[in-house]
C-alpha cells in the first residue's frame, strides 16, 4: 500500500511539474472596451481589465484567451482561434476585421465585444 501511495505521489508531483512548466505566459492590463448587444446597441463604452494569454490547440494550433473584467464584477471569457472561429462564455462566435490594435468578436447570437489588444 505505501509502494502504491508513494507511486501516485510520484506521478501527481510529475503531472503538476509538467502542468506548471507547459502553462502560457499571461499579461494583465486595463484596456478600452466596447459591448454591443444582440440589437447592436451599444450597452458599455469604457474602460475593462484584461488577463490575456496564449495556448496550443489540436496539431499546430494556437488559440489566444481573454478574459475581461468589467469595472461590475462581471467577467467574459474569449478564446479567438487561428481560423478566426471563437468562443464567448462558451457561445460560439467569429473574430472580426477590427482596427489596427484592436479585437472585435461577434457571437452566432448577435452579441459584439470589441477592445485593445494584449499584444500585436
Amino acid at each position: 500500500m505505501k509502494t502504491i501511495l508513494s507511486t501516485v505521489l510520484l506521478l501527481s508531483t510529475a503531472m503538476m511539474s509538467f502542468s506548471i512548466a507547459s502553462a502560457s505566459t499571461t499579461l494583465e492590463y486595463d484596456a478600452e472596451c466596447k459591448y454591443y448587444n444582440t440589437n447592436k446597441v451599444l450597452k458599455y463604452s469604457g474602460k475593462c481589465h484584461f488577463n490575456w494569454g496564449v495556448g496550443m490547440g489540436v496539431g499546430d494550433s494556437t488559440y489566444q484567451r481573454y478574459i475581461m473584467t468589467y469595472p461590475n464584477g462581471n467577467e467574459v471569457w474569449i478564446f479567438i482561434n487561428d481560423d478566426d472561429s471563437a468562443t464567448v462564455n462558451d457561445i460560439p462566435a467569429m473574430s472580426l476585421k477590427a482596427k489596427r490594435g484592436f479585437e472585435k468578436v461577434i457571437t452566432n447570437q448577435g452579441e459584439v465585444f470589441e477592445f485593445t489588444k494584449g499584444s500585436e
